[in-house]
């Protein structure tokens, strides 16, 4: 079989209306289905519905006007229909194309009819257009297309289709993104959304994809949306591409937990890909490869103390050396997943009738240990393939959550009592979930990580407090500690059990940020849009970095006494080419857990240092420019090292280093030495945001600091309290008699001012003064002053 999936090649005309026209330009189309034309052809058309006669009728003529004008002669002409044998027809059929339409009408009807089966082993060429090329998946996604489908509880979105294919199109690109049904927007609203756990092929009109003999290519342009994230389709292969043939042993081999299958001729090492999961696809781009290729592709799989062992055992001597002598090969390695590690087999087979070839079989053997060995519980894979036979079960009238708990602080459990009593931790929070949660199922995932899924009737505020404050008593000690948990109600069973868990796991961590203390949260809509928002400013970052998107912003620092401006703080803002300004509470988390702030670090490194040159250079006034330092900067020695060539260019004492409190406190002895180095180059370092939480007399004692920074949250707290008063007082004392400067920062009030001038400040901060301002304009102010 050759399949064509297409978004329309027949230019559009109203029903009613005809008119003979030349086909769309489809980027080769026509030119590609020449060369596959088997000459005179039997074409059996596939309505979207049998009974809209005029409909079809309209659009199997356009079809036909369109393969005259392209020279693709046509013998004869059928129309599958109720009455028709849907065997006889396409053993018939020389050519099968499987009309536009509405999705979910065309394939039941086809599913009314027996197409799936009859089409199995049809060796012609197939062509869906629209509806009918969304229908040729394997698993079919049907967005809503008719006003109430939006809304409609049980309007089916995903369900099986003809089993041609792996790819889920969504045709009609440039139309549907401004379409609404419902009141919703199609795309925003509705598919992605929808699209957790899916990968959707978004394509324009003209656009198509090829498959052929286990290769399919694309061409036309398109989007990829996927996991809620929207990239650019590129045109060229698409790997893999499950063939029809394949599909009945792939789906046997899927449920197994195969993640790669092919064949290896054992002399010229070529080898034929049958079979790759989704985890693997990106690591191929095309499924004829030579043996080695295949090996050293797997090996960057592979952890990284294996990979070296991997390499040597995995060639093909030592293969048939072990095959002679015992009739096997079975290897065990392990990858590291988004899933945790995973132990994989790899096992060689001989294939009988083919003397020459050998059957390669990389399996995930993991998913055969259901239950986790310390709780008893199920494991990851135990629960998720339970949970999705829960899922199924479920009817409207049922009211279930599942909750993401996770232990706070466990890290430290272990680090202060050991790993033994951390097991123990495990052990109470593992009851406590028992008892108060009263679960239908439930998992350990990993570590200190459960999910649950439970009756809503059990999640009364009262109860989950409880639950969630525990303390561990052992024989000489008690410990505090606490039960945090995200919480998605299960209001629509279709949705895959990934997905459920990835909205409680936001939902978890939205506690983690919250400065409401709380120990639960309900999962809604908006973290599921903020994490796409932050999951596409992460996946935007550099491409933004290299187009110069982000900006140094400078907030002027003031004598306290004076109001003069002896120094600035340089901070990032980000004006997105889409977005705008974006603000940077949304993107420094991100890229901060994501381990990428030293690419902004450096950049604002090299645009201080470059602004405090010009102004040298120019004769103009500058002053000291403080950059902020994370506690990754400094575990990154190629960066720090770097960090001594800038400030060659100029007086060192005109660059100021700031390291949090809680970034302070984390630094190692190689870190910390890196900080004295500064200090003898003449750099000033600041000690940021001292009094937010860790504060501790011991960083005064181990380190010279030049300028500490009162946090802000003091400073709000002036005039409202009076202990924190007496900390500022005391604080801004304790610097001066250590020989350091204070700077006070969030200065917004006369009442602030006076009261910090009045406890011998040194410096101010805040809007009272300035905001942050663009390089120009801080130039401009300098020069005016």
């Amino acid at each position: 079989m050759v399949l064509y999936l297409t978004s329309s090649f027949i230019p559009h005309q109203e029903l009613g209306s005809y008119e003979k026209l030349e086909p769309l330009d489809s980027y080769g189309f026509f030119e590609d289905l020449r060369k596959e034309w088997p000459g005179p052809a039997n074409f059996l058309y596939v309505p979207c519905n049998p009974k809209a006669t005029e409909e079809n009728e309209h659009q199997m003529k356009r079809v036909l006007d369109a393969f005259e004008f392209s020279k693709l002669p046509i013998k004869d002409t059928k129309v599958l229909d109720e009455k028709s044998s849907a065997k006889a027809c396409v053993d018939w059929a020389d050519v099968i194309y499987l009309a536009g339409g509405h999705a979910p009408t065309q394939l039941n009807f086809m599913k009314r009819v027996g197409l799936k089966s009859a089409i199995f082993d049809f060796g012609g060429i197939v062509i869906g257009l629209s509806s009918g090329a969304a229908n040729a998946a394997y698993y079919v996604y049907h967005m809503p297309e008719r006003e109430g489908e939006a809304m409609d509880p049980n309007f089916i979105r995903f369900t099986d289709g003809l089993d041609l294919t792996n790819i889920q199109i969504i045709p009609h690109k440039d139309y549907i993104q401004t379409l609404k049904v419902d009141g919703l927007s199609l795309v925003d609203d509705i598919i992605i959304p929808d699209s957790f756990g899916c990968k959707f092929y978004f394509i324009s009109d003209e656009s198509y994809f090829k498959a052929k003999d286990g290769r399919t290519i694309f061409k036309g342009k398109g989007e990829i949306i996927e996991d809620g994230l929207v990239t650019p389709l590129k045109q060229g292969a698409i790997v893999p591409f499950m063939g029809y043939v394949e599909q009945p042993v792939i789906k046997t081999l899927f449920s197994e937990g195969y993640d790669m299958v092919f064949c290896v001729e054992k002399n010229d090492k070529r080898c034929e890909v049958y079979y790759l999961n989704d985890d693997l696809r990106n690591l191929f781009v095309q499924t004829h490869l030579e043996y080695n290729e295949i090996c050293e592709k797997l090996a960057l799989t592979v952890v990284p103390e294996e990979r070296a062992s991997y390499l040597d055992q995995i060639r093909l001597p030592v293969i048939k050396r072990e095959m002679n002598k015992r009739g096997d090969y079975v290897r065990t390695i392990h990858v590291d997943t988004p899933l945790g590690r995973r132990a994989k087999n790899i096992r060689v087979k001989e294939v009988p009738g083919y003397p020459d070839w050998y059957m390669v079989i990389y399996i995930d053997i993991t998913t055969i240990l259901d239950h986790d060995w310390m709780t008893d519980e199920y494991a990851r894979t135990g629960f998720l393939d339970r949970a999705n036979v829960f899922l199924d079960e479920l009817t409207a009238d049922d009211h279930y959550s599942l909750v993401y708990a996770n232990v706070k602080g466990f890290k430290a459990v272990n680090e202060l009592f050991g790993n033994q009593k951390g097991d123990m931790v495990i052990i109470q929070t593992r009851d406590a979930l028992r008892k108060h949660l009263k679960p239908m199922l439930m998992g350990r995932l990993e570590s200190d990580h459960f999910a649950v899924i439970t009756a809503d009737e059990n999640l009364n505020e009262k109860n989950l407090k409880i639950m969630c404050r525990q303390v561990f008593k052992g024989e000489s000690m008690e410990y505090t500690f606490e039960i945090h948990c995200g919480i998605y109600q299960i209001n629509n069973p279709t949705i895959d059990i990934m997905q459920i868990i990835a909205g409680a796991k936001l939902a978890e961590k939205s506690l983690r940020i919250s400065k409401r203390n709380m120990l639960f949260a309900y999962y809604d809509d908006s973290m599921k849009e903020n994490y796409v928002k932050q999951r596409f400013l992460l996946s935007d970052f550099e491409r933004a970095l290299a187009d110069n998107e982000f900006e140094p912003y400078y907030q002027p620092i003031v004598n306290a006494k004076t109001g003069k401006i002896v120094s600035a703080e340089m901070l990032i803002r980000w004006r997105h080419r889409d977005l705008g300004m974006v603000s940077p509470a949304d993107f420094i988390p991100i890229i901060e857990s994501e381990g990428k702030t030293s690419l902004l670090d450096k950049f604002m490194v090299e645009r201080g240092i470059d602004f405090i040159e010009k102004c040298f250079t120019l004769g103009k006034r500058a002053v000291p420019c403080a950059i902020n330092l994370s506690r990754v900067d400094f575990y990154d020695t190629a960066f720090i090292e770097s960090l001594f060539e800038y400030i060659k260019r100029i007086e060192p004492a005109m660059v100021r280093f700031e390291v949090t409190e809680s970034a302070y406190a984390d630094l190692e002895s190689k870190a910390l030495e890196y900080l004295d180095k500064m200090k003898k180059h003449g750099i000033n370092i600041l000690l940021d945001d001292y009094g937010s939480g860790m504060s501790s007399l011991s960083m005064l004692e181990t380190f010279d600091f030049d300028i500490i920074k009162l946090d802000i949250g003091f400073v709000r707290k002036i005039g409202i309290n009076k202990k924190s008063e007496s900390i500022i007082i005391s604080t801004i004392k304790l610097a001066h008699a250590i020989g350091a400067k204070v700077t006070a920062e969030g200065v917004e009030t006369e009442k602030q001012l006076k009261f910090l001038q009045d406890a011998d400040c040194d410096y101010i901060q805040g809007y009272y003064f300035y905001k942050p301002l663009p390089e120009v304009s801080f130039e401009n102010l300098l020069d005016s002053l």
